[in-house]
């Protein structure tokens, strides 16, 4: 369990999960398991089956709330979170994140940080920064452009 935990959580959160509900859905996800016999076939396995788990999990309290939340496609979320971890658990994407952030504007690291890492409304953004909503769309638009390139050409690079 301690091997995955860090993983299925930051998997929960790739997926869309609601925040409030990441750390009661990861330790479902161990509940879960563990209450159906499950047989351990090598980590590589048991990763991809807790994920699975996972998304089954997230999808299940979405529905049953009946939450405005748009999840990741299973698939391709499989896809790039096995990509993400690689063989590194996913240090080399995070390296190359905060040296990505590095290179963005002040004003575009502070509405990164209010709507991800604050969970601010973009109207609040708005208000605070003397922005107009439309502006701060096109902030965020732009952040997660330059660093999506920025990044995939930093982990292209350091694997080269």
């Amino acid at each position: 369990m301690r091997r995955h935990q860090a993983s299925v959580r930051g998997f929960l959160a790739f997926l869309g999960c609601p925040s409030a509900l990441l750390d009661d859905l990861t330790q479902d996800v161990f509940l879960s398991v563990l209450s159906t016999g499950f047989e351990d076939r090598g980590p590589a396995s048991t990763a991809a089956y807790l994920r699975r788990v996972a998304y089954h999990l997230v999808l299940k309290v979405v529905r049953r709330e009946r939450r405005q939340v748009t999840l990741a496609d299973p698939e391709g979320a499989e896809a790039a979170w096995v990509s993400y971890e690689a063989d590194d658990g996913g240090t080399g994407y995070r390296l190359a994140l905060r040296e990505c952030l590095r290179r963005l504007t002040a004003r575009a690291r502070e509405v990164l940080r209010l709507r991800y890492g604050e969970s601010v409304q973009r109207t609040a953004i708005a208000e605070s920064l003397g922005l107009s909503e439309a502006g701060v769309k096109s902030i965020l638009v732009r952040s997660r452009r330059r660093l999506r390139d920025c990044i995939e050409a930093r982990t292209l690079e350091g694997a080269g």
